[in-house]
């Protein structure tokens, strides 16, 4: 039966190999540079449930009132001949 070698038979193995290979070729292995840590984004909290209904609301809202605004109607101006009675016409009302 056979015997598997242990955990650190296996990796002083290894370092044997890489030394004798480094030794006979030293272009055998390639070192790069480490890449650079990305750079973190700024944290966004995520819009809830809550917020959500909100948002919608509020364009609803403003939907309405540009709804309301454009079909609002100017007053005309009123016929120069036509009896024109306001309440500032009678003082003591």
């Amino acid at each position: 039966m056979l015997t598997r070698p242990d955990k650190d038979a296996l990796r002083a193995m290894l370092e044997t190999r890489v030394q004798e290979k480094l030794r006979h070729d030293r272009d055998s292995v390639v070192t790069y540079a480490a890449k650079p840590a990305p750079d973190r984004k700024p944290y966004t909290s995520k819009l809830t449930v809550q917020d959500k209904a909100f948002q919608k609301e509020l364009e609803q809202m403003r939907a309405y009132a540009e709804a309301v605004v454009i079909h609002t109607h100017k007053h005309e101006p009123h016929d120069a001949g036509a009896l024109n009675l306001r309440l500032d016409d009678f003082a003591d009302l």
